[in-house]
């Protein structure tokens, strides 16, 4: 049998474990909401993307201390969950020993035990829920925001690209001849999508229309051009180019541009 106070040694380690494991849980949480909002805004699923397990950390982090700002706003977050907790808990234990003492019945030592299980179950329940909730629209606040400074040209922090595509690729110019649209390809969806982008595929600082890399992964390039100001009515355009193929291949999501 084991010593006791052997065993209770261990406790604060076990405890320690535990919450690492939910803290890891909590962060992994956090940054998958906010790749998720992040490129929905330009209309991807961040399902399809086959992104690191480690950058999902990365994104809690930049969710909580990217910029001053987030740091306030989750100061600000943190506090209004734990008053909002203790808030629920202080009126749900109040409501619970109004209504216990009027019942007509009692209950014994292991009926006691079971309920109290349940009780403090149903606590826990109650704090997971709310921090999950502040964590995911936290998130998803710092994401949206991020993604329209992204999508802004003025504020955007992503690179700006010049790619270089064979004489196949459905899109592109010419250096010998800029006004030359490609030819000699075939197209499935909407032409309009594909129309509006021909003779947009060049910077032109005095639009202003600047490419700029949203993300390069499994030999995919994601590329769109960067609004010249904030405007919620546009739907930025993103261009997928295949590696493999030297451009031959693309995808346009968000056509209407």
């Amino acid at each position: 049998m084991a010593d006791p106070q052997t065993s209770s040694e261990f406790k604060p380690l076990g405890k320690l474990i535990s919450v690492l494991v939910l803290l890891a849980a909590a962060l992994y949480f956090t940054g998958w909401t906010y790749r998720w909002t992040y490129f929905s805004f330009f209309q991807l699923e961040v399902t399809t993307l086959n992104l690191p397990s480690e950058s999902f950390y990365l994104a809690a982090f930049q969710t909580f201390f990217g910029e001053p700002l987030a740091i306030v706003w989750t100061i600000l977050c943190l506090a209004l969950t734990i008053a909002t907790i203790l808030a629920t808990l202080h009126w749900g234990q109040k409501w619970v020993g109004k209504y216990w003492r009027r019942l007509p019945f009692t209950f014994n030592d292991a009926q006691k035990q079971i309920l109290g299980f349940l009780t403090a179950l149903l606590n826990e329940l109650i704090i997971v829920l709310f921090v999950l909730t502040a964590l995911f629209w936290l998130a998803r606040w710092q994401a949206e925001a991020d993604a329209w400074n992204d999508a802004v040209n003025d504020t955007s922090s992503l690179p700006i690209v010049t790619l270089v595509l064979s004489k196949d690729a459905p899109l592109g110019r010419k250096l010998d001849d800029p006004l030359l649209n490609p030819t000699g390809f075939r197209i499935i969806g909407d032409r309009k999508s594909y129309d509006r982008l021909l003779g947009q595929e060049l910077n032109d600082r005095t639009k202003p229309r600047i490419w700029r890399l949203l993300l390069k992964n499994n030999g995919y390039l994601y590329l769109f051009p960067a609004l010249p100001k904030k405007e919620p009515k546009l739907i930025i355009p993103v261009i997928i180019v295949s590696e493999g193929d030297k451009g031959a291949q693309l995808t346009i999501l968000n056509g209407n541009y």
